[in-house]
């Protein structure tokens, strides 16, 4: 794999190397992450999925049922149906949603209430000189979407860094 959220050596071996030990202490990485990630290297050595050589995996995010791989850019269409399958057996997850990593909110929010639709993304500039995004969701989608307002406005920014209000019209 191109990036782990850890050390390649770390997650092979298990023995967390300082910096990694860090991480792990601060809530930057967590065990399900160093597991996924040690899987991850396993199936690609396997040959079985030698794609994943190509595939960046930063982080996951487990959401009750539901679960979040924030992986590269284009990654996503690398990863193949079969895989998230076996990712899903493996760890009784009811839902894995795949996310590219990115700093803009749009692509994220889209992802995260598919099948629903994003109606517009605004940029509201505050008084302070901070910048807040509204996103519009029309209100029928809103049982449609796995996760609720609040939720949603926190992942949103957990993901991004990005302060994203959402409004159902």
């Amino acid at each position: 794999m191109k990036d782990l959220p850890a050390d390649e050596t770390c997650v092979r071996t298990g023995f967390l190397c300082t910096k990694c030990e860090e991480k792990l202490e601060r809530g930057e990485l967590t065990p399900f992450e160093l597991d996924l990630s040690k899987d991850f290297l396993e199936l690609e050595a396997s040959g079985k999925f030698s794609f994943l050589k190509d595939v960046s995996f930063y982080k996951a995010i487990d959401f009750e049922d539901v679960v979040i791989l924030i992986v590269g850019k284009n990654d996503k269409i690398r990863i193949t149906q079969e895989l998230l399958n076996r990712i899903k057996n493996i760890y009784e997850i009811d839902k894995l949603i795949l996310i590219e990593k990115t700093n803009k909110p749009r692509p994220v929010v889209e992802d995260l209430i598919a099948p629903g639709k994003l109606i517009s993304i605004n940029e509201i500039f505050l008084a302070t000189g901070d910048v807040e995004y509204r996103a519009v969701i029309p209100q029928q989608d809103e049982k449609k979407i796995l996760f609720t307002k609040g939720e949603l406005e926190d992942l949103v920014e957990e993901l991004t860094g990005e302060s994203v209000r959402i409004e159902f019209v």
